[in-house]
């Protein structure tokens, strides 16, 4: 019995842990408010890409060039096992320049990216 509790006790403490860093690698942004895809299934990013307000591109918490970033997606797409398998995510400040914006979107598309989604924070 007392082995059982350690391992339940691990695992409690490995998902108070992980789920303490997923929220410290989110940007703090002002996301749109819009009503947003009424999905039931939560798909995978494999990236998520945060446009501050000041236009600079920030990846895992990094802030990132557009040829670094091209990288970054480069490597998404060699991970998830190809092009049409990558849904990234990319999170815009309400505040952020559109023309940023645009040119985000941009370098995914150069890359072969067709489903690339934009967060929003649900209206109330």
């Amino acid at each position: 019995m007392t082995p059982m509790i350690d391992i339940v006790f691990q695992l409690l403490i490995f998902f108070l842990v992980t789920s303490q860093m997923a929220e410290q690698t989110r940007t703090e942004l002002d996301l749109p408010r819009e009503k947003g895809e009424e999905s039931v299934e939560q798909a995978q990013a494999g990236i998520t890409i945060n446009v501050r307000p000041d236009g600079s591109v920030v990846v895992s918490d990094k802030v990132v060039s557009f040829e670094a970033l091209d990288a970054l997606v480069d490597d998404a797409i060699k991970h998830s096992g190809g092009v049409d398998k990558l849904k990234p995510i990319v999170r815009a400040d309400r505040k952020c320049d559109s023309a940023k914006l645009n040119e985000v979107f941009t370098h995914l598309s150069s890359r072969g990216l067709t489903s690339i989604r934009l967060a929003t924070e649900r209206s109330k």
